[in-house]
């Protein structure tokens, strides 16, 4: 009997722990779509329809959601990729909720109630959204690889903002209606995924403006 009573007791803690973190309705519709492009500077297309949604030659997509402490400032790192890229510290922590579902149409991922990986239900907290293509785990593996696609919110192609304050939802027991998501230019404005590389035409013009700016100095 006394066992029982303890896996009860346990079981009823679990669940209440559960209902005590925040939710977040993430829905992203035709007007803040997820796009892709496989060649920088071409026009972005929607992702296809699946489960898993998959880029052909790139591989499988997924959303990723990464959450802080509310009024954590989301910095940003310099890499081969971008200038501008987020830098998750230790303060961010991913959410064990992510979708690579990307139907019932193409471009948009169906209401999915992501898990606040920090915070309590109906409080704010620090959000952004990130997205990659291929066959990485994890954001970070995906901008080291030079096969993947990424993107996040806030990025030049994507719009929206780097990371913003987000109220969540799921207080009570049972749990209640999940916050909705901030939307458009201070929040979430879709996803565009692009090449971790430049493309070689975009190299070589790097390259040619740097011989010609030597040589400049050099004349001088």
């Amino acid at each position: 009997m006394k066992k029982i009573i303890l896996t009860s007791c346990v079981a009823v803690a679990v669940t209440l722990g559960a209902y005590a973190q925040g939710t977040v309705n993430f829905l992203s519709s035709s007007t803040d779509p997820i796009t892709y492009t496989t060649t920088n500077g071409a026009a972005a297309i929607k992702v296809p329809i699946g489960n898993p949604a998959s880029i052909p030659g790139v591989g499988t997509i997924t959303i990723g959601f990464y959450f802080a402490a509310n009024g954590t400032v989301l910095g940003t790192t310099s890499t081969a990729f971008s200038t501008s890229t987020p830098n998750f510290t230790t303060a961010w922590s991913v959410s064990p909720t992510n979708t690579s579902k990307l139907a019932p149409q193409a471009g948009s991922v169906p209401s999915t109630t992501v898990l606040a990986s920090t915070g309590v239900a109906g409080a704010n907290v620090e959000m952004e959204v990130v997205g990659w293509a291929g066959t990485d785990t994890s954001f970070s593996a995906a901008l080291a690889d030079p096969s993947a696609l990424v993107g996040w919110s806030g990025s030049a192609g994507s719009g929206g903002s780097l990371g913003w304050s987000q109220i969540t939802g799921g207080a009570g027991n049972p749990p209640g209606t999940a916050g909705t998501m901030v939307t458009g230019a201070g929040g979430f404005a879709g996803l565009e995924l692009t090449p971790t590389v430049p493309e070689p035409a975009t190299i070589a013009l790097g390259g040619l403006g740097a011989a010609a700016l030597l040589m400049f100095r050099r004349r001088k």
